[in-house]
């Protein structure tokens, strides 16, 4: 199964080599990102996807839109902690209760909502996919929730 990642790398026509050190890391770690066997950290995704010029959406799966005005968008962590608040809190859902169903530990998504921690592209994608939003919404890439 080919992944995004690996789809948009070979679009460009570039090898992992080539897209690791665009990103600052070695091969083999962007190789274990692109084959899904580790986690890549939001801001790498973020990276990635401004390189490509396409969305955290499209990036992730959760969109079929390639192309859009996506150029250099940053990550905005204090619009991240209060957009998972109040989407917690506009559903009438607990901590507790949105940490099971995510099947995070309570304390990590609390932590998320603060800021002192920062979730991983695959646990954003999950809590985007929870919602029905876009994950560049949450990261305040866009004010747009729907997914294009």
């Amino acid at each position: 199964m080919t992944t995004r990642y690996e789809e948009l790398r070979l679009d460009f026509g570039k090898k992992q080599g080539e897209i690791a050190d665009i990103l600052g890391v070695k091969r083999n770690t962007y190789s274990k990102w692109e084959n899904m066997i580790n986690d890549m950290k939001l801001e790498k995704s973020n990276e990635l996807a401004n390189y490509y010029e396409t969305s955290l959406d499209y990036l992730l799966g959760l969109s079929n839109v390639k192309d859009g005005n996506f150029k250099s968008l940053t990550i905005d962590y204090n619009v991240l902690t209060k957009r998972l608040k109040k989407l917690r809190e506009d559903s009438n859902l607990t901590q507790e209760y949105l940490s099971d169903k995510l099947g995070f530990p309570q304390t990590t998504y609390s932590q998320y909502e603060v800021g002192t921690t920062i979730p991983t592209t695959l646990k954003l994608l999950v809590v985007a996919t929870y919602y029905g939003v876009s994950s560049d919404y949450l990261v305040g890439r866009s004010d747009d929730m729907e997914i294009k």
